[in-house]
């Protein structure tokens, strides 16, 4: 019997079942997911120690609040939420300041305050005066503010690669095509038992057919074990995405404003609100920290 090439059987595309009473593991399962997000976390905080104290003092980021409010959601649904909320406000061109309660919305007040100094204390003899007696101190402020400016640009830059390189559904679309691997070959078979030359060839192909179906049958008992660890992954992921996308808008925006902030002049570096500007800049990398590391939690 001649086969048409297009219908060519590779008996060996799709492995036989064998020792298919054997229980299997699965190739992806829960505690295997929480243990590899476990172990990223832990790095992380070995990466952070040292602002460990001040991240305790901070319960919650701006957009995922993972403690236990009693409400009976878990860290998954919260993520679940979050994540989508995420994504429609992004979706809306939401002005980043206004997601959640980002600390972003706080730096624009002594941005302001630090120029209106400026421009006060440029008629001011006496403040004239003791700027030139620190000169040197206040080249260095103002050569700390330009780079906390280039910090936050270079993170800016680095979380929207960061979100670039995710991709939420890769792993749904992985097992969509699992879920389909051996049909096309089921199908080829049963066309060929239809059309067989000989006895004996008819009688290969359904023992070639019944393995598959074995083969098949195994292949669907193992997907459906890892179904809910791909459901997991992917929101898990579609949230740390997001919120990448949201904090690098936001730390674009914040080192727009540090920048202001240092073409005030070197005189604002001296004005009170330099100091809150500090603290308000440190306040967002402990509050986005904690936002991006939330979809890494049980």
């Amino acid at each position: 019997m001649n086969a048409n090439p297009t219908n060519t059987i590779d008996e060996g595309a799709v492995p036989v079942a064998e020792n298919s009473g054997l229980e299997k593991k699965p190739d992806l399962a829960l505690n295997m997911l929480h243990g590899f997000l476990r172990h990223i976390l832990q790095s992380l905080e070995a990466d952070t120690r040292r602002w460990q104290r001040q991240l305790a003092c901070t319960p919650r980021g701006a957009d995922f609040d993972l403690r236990d409010l009693g409400d009976g959601a878990t860290v998954l649904d919260k993520l679940a939420i979050g994540g989508d909320a995420l994504g429609e406000a992004l979706a809306r061109g939401d002005v980043p300041a206004e997601v959640g309660q980002s600390v972003l919305s706080h730096v624009a007040g002594p941005v302001s305050a630090i120029s209106q100094f400026c421009k006060a204390a440029k008629t001011d003899a006496k403040q004239q005066v003791f700027l030139k007696s620190h000169a040197a101190l206040f080249d260095r402020l103002d050569d700390d503010v330009q780079s906390a400016g280039r910090g936050m640009r270079d993170i800016s830059n680095l979380t929207a690669r960061g979100a670039a390189g995710l991709d939420p559904d890769a792993t749904r679309r992985i097992l969509s095509r699992m879920r389909h691997l051996g049909d096309s070959t089921m199908r080829l078979i049963e066309d060929r038992i239809a059309s067989a030359g000989t006895r004996d060839e008819g009688k290969r192909l359904r023992a070639l057919r019944d393995d598959l179906k074995i083969w098949i049958e195994d292949r669907n008992v193992r997907l459906e074990q890892i179904q809910s660890a791909v459901d997991e992954l992917n929101i898990r992921s579609n949230a740390l995405r997001n919120q990448c996308l949201l904090q690098a808008k936001r730390f674009g925006a914040a080192a727009s404003l540090t920048d202001q902030a240092s073409s005030a002049g070197e005189m604002g570096q001296a004005s009170p609100e330099a100091m809150v500007l500090s603290a308000v800049l440190r306040a967002m990398l402990l509050e986005s920290r904690i936002d991006i590391t939330a979809p890494l939690h049980d």
